[in-house]
């Protein structure tokens, strides 16, 4: 049976995404709940806002993001996006990666649990070197 209140999560991960292509820090920050748990598959989990930010940092580098949603859907308190997310890194072109995100909201329509899947290789090769 679907959540009613799935319409506003789908609101609230474009709203997210959005932040992102804004590289506001605070706005990420805020959407995210104090325990989330963040996991960029096949890397380990990161426990915590605090601690999911500092794992976060390297793609802040960017000077411009561009995260695209191809698709989205929403079953309960669980939104699933399928992505492209690009970075333009300076003295670089654009490089991209392609995620499929599973975003779990909290009761308070924060980000509890955020997984995304993605080609480790993909991902290394989109980073800048001092990055990596």
């Amino acid at each position: 049976m679907p959540d009613e209140r799935s319409p506003d999560l789908i609101a609230l991960t474009h709203a997210f995404i959005a932040a992102w292509n804004r590289r506001d820090q605070a706005a990420i920050a805020a959407a995210l709940h104090d325990d989330v748990i963040c996991t960029g598959i096949p890397l380990p989990p990161v426990h915590g806002r605090a601690a999911t930010m500092e794992f976060l940092q390297p793609f802040f580098q960017a000077e411009e993001i561009d995260w695209e949603i191809i698709a989205i859907a929403a079953n309960g308190n669980i939104v699933m996006t399928e992505r492209i997310d690009r970075f333009r890194f300076a003295g670089q072109d654009w490089t991209a990666v392609r995620a499929a995100g599973i975003f779990e909201f909290h009761a308070d329509n924060r980000i509890i649990a955020w997984r995304d899947y993605f080609d480790i290789a993909e991902l290394t090769a989109a980073l800048p070197a001092s990055s990596r």
